[in-house]
């Protein structure tokens, strides 16, 4: 081996590559046509990203070598970054066809079927793969990564598994494992592959998160406080150790809530270098279009479905896209919504860079996100890509996105205060009334639900809470289990979530001095079964920090009083927003002394609970809350300020409708 040659390979290795680059391109100048050497200046020029240079190089090493399979499966890598998706097949063939055993090859060529939505034929390429070489782990994983889009999640985890089997300390293997496990509320099994991962690598990102997430939703609280103040030092310096949705279950603090979230937001990068062309034209109807993996049977589908429906359509231009699972023929909430819009994509499938080119094609004026951080299909991705000029996050989640991409968030001024006006990335559509949409009317099961078909016991009160047992934090919970101290003929009636939460939630009751058979643990139900059985219910007892949503206007909607504790963030100032938009100011508390006095004035004092109710049922007909028609129409003022405002060529702003 020349010096020269040997001086080009020591500065490919230290990453110096355009130093590299120049000595090569004289040393090819200097010697005899070679293979060998044109695929190293490849090389070179590919990690400079001269993809075309890269591509001649790595021709002229096939032209004089023609059997050279390596340089064919190069090529066909370069050939695939640059998205020539038939040039990357053929140049992985042509290595094949010379090398029938070069699995290398074989599994870039099911990447290729992969990125097609291909999956039968990247599962056959894969398993090719695992013939030739059973310990290739990438094969593996990209196996794993279709039968979760294709939702066979128990082959999923089996090809993390046998991941884990092979590489005993990947950490990656055990958090996908646990990601699996989680969604089919395996929590157990989860949380062990969680603490697995964090015993190998507790630097691993957003870890941490996850095990605090899963030990929630247990209600599993043992060493909870250690970890909860571990995570937030570690996010005091800026580390990345947890989803913002995990943070409003365990903090009432806005600016954690931003912290995490720019954190979270700031890892979305754009998967190429599509530009938004920022073009200023007026359409004759301001096209919005509404992004979410929830157009189906879900708590933010009732919310969002009247809203939809009643837009002005002489005005506005309405575009649904979804993501996520495949929705059920049967679902008839799922077909409502789709039918609201005036055109419906399922973009579960395309990739950010596709879709943002979709939505600037249709030329849409408003992007608005329903999701949030909530649930494991937010596509952030697409409006990091810019897929509108006016980019909106809205209901799903709430809190900041903590973004420079979304402009906008909606919500009321019940939902601010001083503490957090200050904590929003975004700038503000403040709506006059609550930022909850709901519907007049939900369709309500006839037949009568009676306290033995619920299997509740003929107690003097019955306290409720059918938010889901990750909200339900020890703190709340030692108060819930002195009002029942001290309200001695009384249970807590409380939504089923998982066994292992159940049976913590007793035990955690027998420590407080409560018989754990007080408290009731009620089956899901279809919606319109469920909302006539909140009747047996005297007082819902709301959960801090993160309140009740949906299921408070449920309750309010069935005659049902909340009591809320009120805090600084936004998920701990619903209730509030909701009781205050229903005038009922007395059942929103400011401390966890006051909650529970209120609760034993409410439940010892049967003339005021009913004083409660009929305020209630007469509020519902003089507030807003329950009515879509009168929300719809200041959402759309509120776009029409943010439209107008962009046409005007001005920066976002607050806007107070």
């Amino acid at each position: 081996m020349s010096k020269e040659l040997s001086t080009v390979l020591e500065l490919l290795k230290n990453k110096k590559f355009i130093s590299a680059e120049k000595k090569c391109l004289l040393l090819i100048k200097k010697v005899k046509p070679n293979y060998d050497l044109h695929n190293i200046y490849a090389v070179i020029l590919f990690q400079l990203k001269k993809y075309d240079n890269a591509i001649i190089e790595w021709q002229k090493a096939i032209k004089l070598k023609p059997d050279y399979y390596f340089g064919y499966n190069n090529l066909g890598n370069a050939f695939l970054l640059k998205n020539d998706i038939d040039q990357a097949l053929q140049s992985y063939e042509n290595a094949i066809k010379i090398k029938p055993d070069y699995y290398e090859a074989i599994y870039n060529k099911a990447n290729i079927f992969l990125k097609l939505k291909d999956f039968s034929n990247a599962l056959k390429f894969y398993d090719e793969v695992l013939l030739l070489k059973k310990d290739y782990i990438a094969a593996y994983q990209g196996k794993a990564i279709i039968y979760k889009k294709v939702e066979k999640f128990n082959q999923a985890i089996d090809e993390w598994q046998k991941i884990i089997n092979l590489s005993p300390r990947n950490e990656n293997a055990y958090v996908q494992k646990g990601d699996l496990l989680f969604d089919k509320n395996k929590l157990k099994e989860a949380l062990n592959c969680y603490e697995k991962a964090y015993e190998i690598n507790s630097s691993k990102p957003f870890l941490l998160g996850s095990i605090i997430h899963t030990k929630t939703k247990m209600c599993e609280w043992n060493g909870l406080d250690k970890i909860i103040e571990d995570l937030k030092f570690k996010t005091q310096k800026n580390d990345k150790v947890s989803s913002p949705y995990t943070t409003l279950t365990i903090f009432d603090d806005p600016s954690i809530h931003l912290n995490v979230s720019k954190i979270w937001a700031d890892e979305h990068k754009k998967d190429n270098d599509y530009k938004f062309k920022k073009v200023i034209k007026k359409n004759k109807k301001i096209k919005v279009g509404y992004f979410s993996s929830d157009f189906r049977t879900h708590a933010m589908g009732y919310l969002m479905v009247k809203m939809l429906e009643l837009h002005n359509r002489e005005e506005f231009e309405i575009y649904g896209f979804y993501f996520g699972s495949s929705i059920k023929e049967n679902d008839l909430l799922a077909k409502r919504i789709k039918n609201s819009f005036d055109k419906f994509f399922d973009i579960t499938f395309k990739n950010d860079t596709e879709v943002a080119k979709l939505c600037q094609d249709l030329s849409l004026d408003i992007a608005v996100d329903f999701m949030g951080f909530t649930g494991n299909y937010n596509r952030f991705g697409v409006f990091v890509h810019r897929c509108a000029p006016i980019q909106i996050n809205f209901l799903g989640y709430p809190g900041t996105s903590g973004s420079k991409f979304l402009d906008y968030i909606i919500l009321d001024d019940k939902l601010l205060c001083d503490e957090n006006k200050k904590f929003f990335s975004e700038k503000l559509i403040i709506l006059p009334d609550t930022y909850q949409p709901n519907e007049d009317k939900k369709k309500i099961d006839d037949k009568i639900s009676t306290k033995d078909s619920q299997n509740l016991p003929n107690s003097d009160f019955i306290f409720g809470c059918f938010n889901s047992h990750q909200k339900i934090m020890p703190e709340i919970f030692k108060t819930w289990m002195s009002i029942l101290k001290q309200k001695k003929d009384s249970v807590l009636w409380l939504l089923k979530d998982n066994e292992i939460s159940e049976n913590n939630l007793k035990g955690y009751a027998e420590k407080n001095g409560v018989n754990p058979e007080r408290l009731i643990f009620a089956k899901h139900l279809p919606l319109d079964q469920h909302l006539p059985r909140l009747k047996h219910i005297d007082l819902v007892l709301d959960t801090f920090p993160y309140n009740a949503h949906t299921t408070c206007s449920d309750s309010l909607r069935m005659g049902i009083p909340v009591l809320t504790l009120k805090g600084k963030s936004f998920a701990s100032r619903v209730g509030s927003s909701l009781l205050t938009s229903m005038k009922l100011p007395e059942l929103i508390t400011d401390n966890l002394k006051d909650y529970e006095e209120m609760a034993l004035r409410i439940s010892n004092n049967p003339e005021t609970l009913k004083q409660l109710k009929v305020r209630i049922s007469e509020n519902k007909i003089s507030s807003n809350v329950f009515k879509p028609q009168v929300y719809t129409h200041n959402i759309e003022k509120g776009y029409r300020k943010v439209y107008e405002n962009y046409i005007d060529g001005q920066k976002p702003q607050n806007f107070k409708l």
